[in-house]
């Protein structure tokens, strides 16, 4: 898993991204990532006062990009919320990047016990803005810093005070992507080993007929590498040893949270998109 000692460009447009969708008009649209805005430079925070800054920049956005990430945030929210109430003891974020939910669903997320695994440049850049902007770190959460191609991953976990003994969600949204698909199934393999039966996980991917389908970003250090045969998204998940909870397409995607009240879709995604929430 390749981390650079910068700050990951599209770790910065999904969270530009989640902050702009906190401006929608529609309040089904909107992301409700209150906090997204204060990890961006401040060149990209002022551009989304004005509404006609805004529309220029939705403009430039990849077909379908925006609704995703709008989807995704809203699904993750969900999860993460039915796992608490669920009584859930743990939550860890693999790759946490600028992911806001345990800031900003503190008030619901009680007790539970919350670790941010990512690199220690990304954590203390995170940590810093959280700082600066006033926004309390509650004390169930802990920043697990690894270097993920140097450090054992759970062993940096069981140090910070992970119990595999407890209920666990294992959030891990945005990254398979970026892997290749013997990393991905080494850490499924690594997750079930450290986790209680019937703790899950939750990731995104996109489906593929063959490698020419992989998604091209743009991006030389954060190319798409990884992507599940069409047809074949229940077998890899059982092979792996855990059972489908919940699939979510495109087309669950544009239903759930992109049906505006008028009954009109705000925008389509990219049919090879999915969300997976599995359970060992």
């Amino acid at each position: 898993m390749k981390v650079r000692e910068g700050v990951s460009e599209t770790a910065m447009i999904m969270a530009s991204l989640r902050a702009l969708s906190n401006y929608e008009e529609e309040e089904r649209i909107r992301s409700n990532d209150n906090i997204a805005e204060y990890f961006l430079p401040e060149d990209r925070r002022s551009v989304l006062i004005a509404k006609s800054e805004r529309e220029k920049i939705k403009a430039l956005i990849p077909k379908g990009l925006y609704e995703y990430v709008i989807s995704r945030t809203k699904y993750i929210d969900r999860v993460l919320l039915e796992a608490v109430k669920n009584n859930t003891v743990q939550i860890v974020f693999l790759g946490a990047g600028y992911d806001s939910r345990p800031y900003r669903l503190k008030a619901l997320l009680g007790n539970t016990k919350i670790f941010e695994v990512d690199a220690k440049p990304t954590q203390d850049h995170k940590i810093s803005l959280l700082h600066k902007c006033g926004i309390e770190i509650s004390k169930n959460i802990t920043y697990v810093p690894v270097d993920f191609e140097k450090e054992e991953l759970f062993k940096k976990i069981y140090e910070s005070g992970y119990d595999a003994q407890e209920k666990t969600l294992i959030i891990w949204e945005g990254v398979t992507f970026y892997l290749p698909e013997t990393t991905v199934i080494e850490m499924l393999k690594t997750i079930k080993e450290n986790t209680l039966a019937g703790s899950k996980v939750c990731f995104d991917f996109q489906t593929i007929a063959n490698k020419s389908d992989l998604i091209k970003t743009g991006i030389k250090e954060e190319e798409i590498k990884f992507g599940i045969e069409t047809g074949k998204i229940e077998s890899f998940v059982s092979e792996n040893g855990y059972a489908i909870v919940e699939h979510i397409n495109s087309t669950d995607m544009e239903i759930e949270f992109l049906t505006l009240e008028n009954g009109n879709v705000f925008g389509k995604i990219i049919p090879i998109m999915n969300f997976l929430l599995i359970e060992s």
